[in-house]
């Protein structure tokens, strides 16, 4: 592009700056928003004990590393899996995806 192309350029800009979006102050965005209307990703899980009866501890742990899940979620998958690993770990990672829910 020549150095007249890049100025019309420039001025074409420019000047469709004038109709641009408001500054962040006056669009009401601001950081001083409550976020209570915004949904949580995950509710709370209960910490309490969970009955791991035929379900390997091993694949239990597995499967929390690979999804970053807690260990109450990891048994549940894995028992509706069918202690299948890979199945249960793609079970996890559809639930959280907003089309599977």
């Amino acid at each position: 592009m020549n150095s007249q192309a890049q100025m019309s350029a420039a001025q074409q800009l420019s000047q469709a700056g004038s109709g641009a979006a408001p500054p962040l102050e006056e669009s009401g965005a601001t950081g001083d928003d409550d976020d209570d209307d915004i949904p949580d990703l995950e509710a709370p899980e209960d910490d309490g004990p969970v009955d791991e009866t035929g379900v390997d501890p091993k694949d239990i742990d597995l499967v929390m590393q690979q999804v970053n899940c807690s260990r109450a979620k990891a048994v549940k998958v894995l028992k509706e899996s069918g202690g299948d690993l890979i199945n249960a770990s793609e079970s996890y990672v559809l639930l959280l995806l907003p089309a599977y829910q």
